[in-house]
């Protein structure tokens, strides 16, 4: 089984990425102990554990249809993984297409060509997942949002699954990055936008969980496909002290030809789950959420939380 050991250099990671109303809301009540924020390592450029009561001048905070406020978006009490606090989407509201969100929340960091990003990620329970995916972890192009890459917590099949023969399934985290081959660049015969686990140990996410998530990407030469990516996860249920590499590629076209000097500068939260086509007999809300806490972004490796 592909293992991370923790302090061992790894490759980095590419990217690409709901409570509700009904629930009561705390005031920010925040461990008073000092958290891994408070102890920054080497490489690391981001670090967010949401205990500072300052998520509001950090993060630019939006809803679907501006249903939920902003200060929200973080909830305290027991909420958090080993603390207080955590981000989470809130309930899901339905946009009118046909998909669902709550928060969506951005947070800037400085441009890198490669970087790791690992974060803890919780499942409600109960948890429906979309027919076609839950979009989870997005990294941006803070100039024009032009380079998008998805961290997917599930990745229904699409067709004929990979060109490499892998497939996806209903809760089943995977890459995908719509700058890459597609079905017309590949005599649509298969497609490289969704990169799906590939390590033989394939992890289905369980609601009521609480998971461990890294993340690395290389950028590409534009227009050629050397770009990197890595994903490991774990359960998180118990003490981590070797990470579970699930997926990696080395052929990834993160840049297209015409866009050299992009990199990615933009962390966002949102978890966008689609696949309801029925139209107005489409629920208007979906009772279930996903929540997010300590998030690192890093120019090495980074491991389990300490």
């Amino acid at each position: 089984m592909p293992t991370m050991s923790v302090g061992k250099t790894m490759p980095i990671l590419g990217c690409a990425f709901l409570i509700a109303a009904s629930l009561a809301v705390s005031a920010p009540s925040r461990a008073q102990t000092a958290t891994e924020c408070s102890n920054w390592k080497p490489g690391w450029i981001l670090c967010e554990d949401f205990e500072n009561g300052d998520f509001l001048s950090n993060w630019d905070i939006g809803s679907n249809s501006g249903t939920w406020p902003q200060d929200q978006f973080v909830r305290c009490d027991a909420f958090g993984f080993n603390g207080s606090c955590a981000a989470w989407s809130n309930k899901l509201v339905f946009d009118n297409y046909w998909g669902y969100y709550g928060y969506d929340a951005r947070r800037s960091f400085p441009p890198q060509s490669e970087l790791y990003i690992r974060w803890y990620q919780y499942v409600s329970n109960p948890y429906q997942w979309g027919s076609h995916q839950d979009d989870d972890v997005l990294v941006h192009d803070p100039t024009g949002n032009v380079l998008l890459m998805y961290l997917t917590a599930n990745q229904v099949d699409e067709d004929r699954g990979g060109c490499d023969g892998t497939s996806g399934g209903t809760g089943k985290p995977a890459v995908i990055n719509y700058q890459d081959l597609d079905w017309a660049d590949l005599g649509n015969q298969c497609t490289k936008v969704n990169r799906f686990q590939n390590q033989g140990n394939d992890i289905t996410l369980e609601p009521g969980k609480w998971y461990l998530f890294e993340w690395y990407i290389k950028l590409n030469t534009p227009g050629v496909s050397d770009g990197l990516t890595k994903l490991w996860v774990d359960d998180a249920s118990q003490p981590i002290s070797t990470q579970t590499l699930r997926l990696s590629y080395t052929d990834m076209r993160w840049l297209r030809s015409g866009d050299a000097g992009l990199r990615p500068g933009e962390l966002r939260l949102l978890i966008f789950h689609q696949g309801c086509n029925l139209g107005a007999a489409c629920p208007a809300m979906l009772d279930q959420y996903q929540k997010w806490d300590q998030i690192v972004i890093s120019t090495s490796p980074i491991g389990p939380w300490r």
